[in-house]
């Protein structure tokens, strides 16, 4: 998957919890406080997507923007992209985290 995919799915997943949290608003003329969790949460699947992304062009032997067409995949896996896994490893928990967090303060929000 291209960088820039990543990125613009993380963007588009932005947009739509600012339609609903604006749609929210003109409905009931109230703000949803306390969702941290919700509004971080696609910023870190998107930097764990990128780092699995990054580990995977490194293991293939794809570097750089361009592909070559011509471009033979190596028949072994190329040595490293292991900060990489570490960090998307690492991303990953910490979105799974805030999303948890951040259901828990929307459920918070509609039960009170």
């Amino acid at each position: 998957m291209l960088s820039k995919r990543i990125w613009a799915m993380m963007g588009v997943v932005y947009m739509v919890i600012i339609v609903l949290l604006m749609v929210y608003w003109m409905a009931t003329m109230d703000l949803i406080s306390g969702i941290t969790g919700i509004m971080l949460f696609p910023a870190f699947a998107a930097l764990s997507a990128q780092f699995f992304n990054r580990r995977w062009i490194i293991r293939h032997g794809r570097v750089g923007h361009v592909e070559d067409p011509d471009f033979q995949e190596p028949e072994f896996p190329q040595p490293g992209g292991r900060s990489e896994l570490a960090n998307g490893i690492l991303c990953a928990f910490l979105a799974l985290g805030l999303l948890a967090v951040g259901i828990r303060q929307l459920i918070g929000f509609f039960t009170t």
